[in-house]
């Protein structure tokens, strides 16, 4: 399991702004479920739905960007995590482009490659993994694309 607490070059979790947010939020000291909820909604909804300059950046980086995306918000989720002592690792896959259609919009959407990468986290928790993944889009940019898209009823 040590591998899935490991610090790398993206999840950077020694960095100091990382380790001055766990401090403040006293993740440390409450138990294990209620780390693993009010983790996941600072990453829901104070870090907000947005595109950073690459995928590749660091979880310091998208913490002081303030935004992300799946990717980007996924290696923040798993620095947390991961700093807090809850194993995690994360998937991906390619999806097309227009999966993700409402949710990128403008010139975001039209120079997005067809085969967009996605990827989730998943946690160990109580002896089994779990996939996390709607931590993506925070609280009030999912309302504005629900009262924008109200008579969708999903796919045909």
């Amino acid at each position: 399991m040590d591998k899935y607490l490991k610090e790398t070059k993206m999840l950077d979790y020694s960095n100091a702004n990382i380790q001055q947010l766990i401090r403040e939020r006293r993740w440390k000291n409450i138990n294990e479920f209620e780390r693993l909820k009010s983790i996941y909604d600072f990453v829901r909804d104070e870090i907000l739905f947005g595109y950073n300059i690459d995928d590749n950046v660091p979880a310091s980086k998208v913490l002081a960007d303030g935004y992300g995306q799946c990717n980007t918000k996924g290696t923040l989720f798993m620095a947390i995590l991961r700093a807090c002592n809850i194993p995690c690792r994360v998937h991906g896959f390619t999806i097309d482009k227009k999966l993700q259609k409402g949710a990128m919009t403008g010139v975001v959407y039209k120079n997005a490659p067809q085969n967009v990468f996605h990827s989730w986290v998943e946690v160990y928790f109580e002896d089994r993994w779990y996939e996390l993944e709607a931590f993506i889009l925070d609280k009030k940019y999912l309302q504005k694309l629900q009262e924008k898209n109200s008579d969708c009823k999903g796919l045909l």
